[in-house]
């Protein structure tokens, strides 16, 4: 075609973008796709070189947004605006030269009219042979204002019908649904005894109560407010309502997380009083997401699927705010009918790596609506009066629909805290930062009240010098540790967390730093040596190892280093560093390898005030791994800015829902 040539210069151009570091190779092949399908549209229009370099740009900025975990393009100024934030506007506008309202080379992102760039990419869009209307079967989908890979737009509609259709529904191991309430009710009770002095509703009890009469059930909640013990009783409680062993599945997306829970449930059913056979018939091994669906060694592709469902009456997932869109889809995908799904976690915590925001977009309709009239009766006959904790809130109205009213229903969210005394200083600092004013957070930091959080502004001494104060001495007590063991117990102290990967305030910067500033270290290997934490960072199920699990390097008796893991039944494995998969340092971490774990003193350095990292959701989850001690580093301006930021995550699922 005549416009081939157009075409093959505008790539070459972007190949050296990429070639340059300023553009990724991902999003310069969706564009070299995109461009050449349009460019065989038959009802291509003039003038031809615009509608193809739009629909290229389009192309590279949902590439872009998917990079950054978005689940689709915002075509909205907003949206624009994000998808562009760290992309070369001039590079772009120097190849796709006939894009309107693009800003030409030299220019800068403050001055990209995105109102009409947003028009004309619409525009295009729709005049396009690639995109179409929701349910089109075109490689792009462009529903009202969001432009999607078609395979992300049917991620987000089989989830949101699995959910709308199953909330509400009688889990399918109730049989007879009079008795098996009786029953479950029964274990309900000697669980939750009567009484108390809180006068606020005892929500777990309430949480348990409702997989009873639902498939789908969200327990979210903060560290501390007890989810493991409640999702402990969950199970004895459906248990004995069923009459005889569920086939229950645990699992959660990392194997440190899928360890961790296991060895709480266990913990929790130890002192559990519930009835011998039921508490035998609860499993207390988890496993990650990928294992529980047989992952095969195609990306995406499991044993279990719609067409080979799972084996299991009810499937629990832990740290649920860091599950993935197409994994949801994956899960929800295997579902037997009637099977239950209960999710666990803590909707204000960062969202999950990789595209989608699942937790927060479900849970959004809690901001929305109330529970129903049905609910509030559940909740009164478990002994819960839960109609004065609603009023002390904004009122709000009713779901609109009966799917979305049950949907709602199965979202409870537990509120008191075990972990910390009331008004202690990490629990007021983290509910301060989730209501988004920056005022409250400074004066609780400021204030002399709460000696176990502090703000460090840079100052002369800068990073380094902070490193050397806060966590030198830390370090330094790992290295002379009399054994492996002891240095091994200690890694729980402490914990320097990171907002990026790399940059001046990066994981891979600090842990240089730390290590520097130690004393030249003894039996080295490789850059390993002595009192060295590592982190694991993909999983190896022949080792038993997972993504996040960490260990210390320590010489063994002959002086070689060798690398020690703690083993699931309290025994202390050692490892050849070359039989371990990838690994790095781990003085420091980012604050996305932190989640669901828990340490005495957290070290928090703020990314700076420039990065788009900064957001309530990271400094929430940072501050919450800490149990005894925070420490933020950074200037009151930048924290004052990651208050006031809620990291935003484009999607349609919470439409779709809510």
């Amino acid at each position: 075609m005549i416009y081939t040539r157009r075409l093959e210069a505008v790539m070459d151009g972007l190949n050296r973008a990429v070639a340059d570091g300023k553009l990724s190779r991902s999003a310069v092949e969706l564009a070299r796709f995109a461009g050449r399908m349009e460019e065989k549209c038959p009802d291509l229009q003039e003038p031809k070189d615009s509608q193809v370099e739009c629909i290229m740009l389009s192309a590279i900025l949902l590439s872009l947004s998917l990079e950054k975990g978005h689940t689709c393009l915002s075509l909205t100024e907003e949206g624009l605006e994000n998808a562009l934030y760290d992309a070369d506007s001039g590079v772009l506008a120097e190849h796709l030269e006939d894009v309107p309202g693009l800003v030409k080379a030299g220019g800068n992102k403050d001055s990209i009219p995105y109102g009409i760039l947003s028009n004309a990419l619409i525009d295009s869009l729709q005049k396009s042979c690639l995109a179409g209307a929701p349910g089109s079967d075109t490689p792009f989908i462009l529903a009202e204002d969001r432009l999607y890979l078609h395979r992300y737009w049917s991620y987000e509609n089989r989830i949101s019908e699995w959910l709308l259709k199953n909330a509400g529904k009688v889990p399918g191991f109730i049989r007879d649904a009079q008795e098996a309430v009786r029953k479950g009710w029964a274990v309900l009770n000697s669980i939750f005894q009567k009484g108390g002095t809180s006068p606020s509703p005892d929500w777990q009890k309430v949480a348990v109560a409702a997989s009873l009469h639902t498939r789908f059930l969200v327990i979210s909640g903060g560290p501390g407010t007890g989810k493991t013990r409640t999702v402990a009783a969950l199970m004895a409680v459906i248990t004995g309502a069923s009459g005889a062993p569920l086939k229950i599945a645990l699992s959660a997306p990392t194997g440190k997380a899928a360890t961790r829970l296991g060895e709480s449930v266990s913990a929790v059913l130890s002192v559990l009083d519930i009835p011998e056979d039921i508490k035998k018939s609860i499993p207390v091994e988890a496993m990650t997401i990928h294992r529980l669906l047989g992952a095969g060694r195609l990306p995406g592709t499991f044993r279990f699927n719609a067409a080979s469902p799972l084996p299991h009456d009810v499937i629990i997932v832990d740290e649920a705010s860091m599950v993935d869109l197409p994994m949801m889809m994956h899960l929800v995908d295997a579902l037997p009918d009637g099977a239950s799904l209960v999710l666990l976690g803590d909707r204000d915590q960062l969202a999950s790596v990789e595209a989608g925001s699942v937790l927060r977009d479900i849970c959004a309709g809690q901001d929305r609506y109330s529970f129903s009239e049905n609910f509030i009766t559940l909740a009164r006959n478990a002994g819960q009066d839960i109609t004065t904790a609603l009023r002390q809130g904004k009122p709000l109205p009713a779901p609109a629909t009966p799917s979305q009213c049950s949907l709602r229903d199965g979202i409870v969210t537990l509120t008191h805290n075990f972990r910390f005394r009331e008004g202690s200083g990490i629990d007021e600092l983290a509910r301060a930062v989730k209501t988004g004013e920056p005022g409250p957070v400074l004066n609780i930091l400021e204030a002399s009240d709460y000696p176990g959080i502090r703000l460090v502004s840079p100052g002369e001494k800068g990073v380094a010098g902070f490193l050397d104060d806060e966590a030198s001495g830390y370090a330094r007590d790992i290295c002379s540790a009399p054994g492996g063991n002891s240095a091994l117990n200690m890694l729980s102290g402490m914990k320097i967390l990171c907002g990026a990967r790399r940059g001046r305030l990066g994981v891979e910067t600090v842990n240089s730093l730390v290590s520097m500033n130690l004393a030249a270290p003894d039996h080295t290997f490789q850059g390993l040596f002595k009192g060295l934490p590592v982190i694991i960072k993909r999983n190896d199920y022949s080792l038993e190892l997972y993504n996040g699990d960490t260990g210390i390097c320590w010489p063994d008796k002959s002086g070689a280093i060798k690398v020690l893991f703690q083993g699931g039944d309290s025994q202390v494995r050692s490892l050849s560093p070359s039989r371990l998969p990838a690994f790095e340092p781990a003085w420091a971490i980012t604050v996305h390898s932190s989640q669901g774990s828990e340490f005495e003193k957290v070290v928090f350095i703020l990314p700076p005030e420039d990065s788009p990292l900064l957001g309530r959701e990271l400094l929430y989850t940072a501050i919450t791994r800490a149990r005894r001690e925070i420490v933020i580093f950074g200037t009151a301006a930048t924290l004052e800015k990651c208050v006031a930021r809620q990291t935003r995550r484009f999607s349609g699922l919470a439409r779709l829902l809510w």
